[in-house]
């Protein structure tokens, strides 16, 4: 097997709770980054810049996950209720990605799982110990919640998946090394099928403290709000955070003409946040190499491009280097937001929608780029969109990369 085939997929963004909805936005291009209330993002953050999905009450929520799964138990019910809210996201986009196979019940003994992502509930940490420095015990049910497998196990439960399962932790780069695993898990046989989920980043009020002192974040006293996000401009300070959720299911190529026909992952050997030009050419090449294309043979690159100085003007080097200047180049963090752990997962959702849908999204206040590049300006492009390629890079070193393609 060379290659696998996409059988479904869904997604939570701030543009709304399905694929749908992310397929207009993009398609309209209009950022969903805005200035936060006191407290709006959750646990006591000090956030004050972000995309967030829609306000939505969770009984509104678990009914969208039992609209696409009529046959939910009233037990899974409440423990979908008592989950962290993060969780609760993923499994809707997961409830969408099942539901668009439409042949759930058939495939449970061979369905292997991903989580995408590390530190999963770093912000119910967070909390349990702010709980205990004021002499009140966590919640019973902490001992079973604080690790990151947890969200493997109720997943599993509610999907009934008894084949492989695993959490994948790469940094920003967790959900494309995610879908790798469970590309190959189906290539060696382990899996018949894959369910790929990442949750929304589940993060204390320290660790943005944390991330914001290492000057990764944006500084929205340079920039207003809305045009704060900035992949491949000169003027980016920083990325901002956007909560999401996606999911994708792997199957047997022949099942349908979407297919990842080339990955590659690979470490640049530093624990720096620092990005590695040779590391993201390398890692890109790879992936071509095991496409069987060469680079002039994508019709897209659809960049990392978090809106960091270094990281932008490095990954831009990167692909003016292997892939030249002619190819179109988008990337949709201006519009949703740094997804964290989960944005390569939702961003190869976004991928497939352009290629289904046949457009090429918008790259937002992109007004002097880093790098002459053939980037897609402030509308949205119709036009075919065949072979793409879509790159994550992550703090430590990470690198992925994969090429999905509409076959024939």
């Amino acid at each position: 097997m060379n290659s696998v085939g996409i059988l479904g997929y869904g997604a939570v963004t701030p543009f709304g709770f399905n694929v749908n909805d992310l397929t207009a936005g993009l398609r309209y291009g209009q950022t969903k980054i805005q200035e936060l209330k006191d407290s709006e993002w959750p646990n006591g953050s000090p956030l004050r810049t972000a995309a967030l999905i829609p306000t939505i009450s969770d009984s509104e929520l678990l009914d969208k996950i039992s609209l696409l799964l009529p046959n939910i138990t009233k037990r899974m019910r409440h423990d979908i209720l008592k989950a962290r809210r993060s969780l609760r996201i993923g499994l809707l986009a997961a409830a969408e990605a099942l539901a668009q196979y439409g042949s759930v019940g058939k495939i449970n003994d061979n369905l292997a799982l991903v989580v995408a992502g590390s530190n999963l509930f770093s912000g119910a940490l967070s909390e349990a110990e702010a709980r205990r420095l004021s002499r009140a015990y966590p919640s019973a049910r902490h001992g079973v919640e604080m690790f990151d497998t947890h969200a493997v196990a109720l997943i599993s439960e509610v999907f009934s998946c008894r084949g492989y399962g695993i959490t994948a932790g790469a940094a920003s780069a967790s959900g494309i090394a995610a879908l790798i695993i469970g590309i190959d898990l189906l290539k060696s046989g382990r899996a018949e099928y894959c369910l790929i989920v990442g949750m929304p980043a589940d993060l204390g009020a320290a660790d943005w403290l944390g991330i914001n002192m290492i000057g990764a974040m944006a500084d929205s006293r340079i920039l207003p709000d809305d045009s704060l996000c900035r992949p491949f401009d000169k003027a980016a300070s920083g990325f901002v955070p956007g909560e999401m959720a996606g999911a994708v299911l792997l199957g047997q190529p022949e099942s349908t003409n979407l297919r990842i026909t080339g990955s590659a992952l690979r470490l640049s050997g530093s624990s720096q946040p620092n990005p590695s030009l040779e590391s993201e050419i390398r890692v890109m090449r790879e992936a071509l190499i095991s496409a069987e294309l060469v680079p002039k043979e994508l019709d897209l690159v659809s960049a990392h491009a978090t809106s960091t100085p270094l990281g932008d003007a490095t990954e831009a080097d990167a692909i003016t280097k292997l892939i030249g200047e002619n190819t179109c180049v988008n990337a949709p963090k201006g519009l949703i937001g740094h997804g964290l752990n989960v944005a390569g997962l939702v961003e190869t959702i976004v991928v497939v929608s352009q290629i289904t849908n046949g457009f090429l999204h918008p790259n937002l206040n992109l007004e002097s780029p880093v790098k002459p590049l053939r980037y897609i300006g402030a509308v949205a492009i119709e036009q075919s969109v065949n072979k793409v390629l879509k790159s994550s890079f992550g703090f430590g070193g990470f690198n992925a990369s994969i090429v999905v393609e509409k076959c024939a």
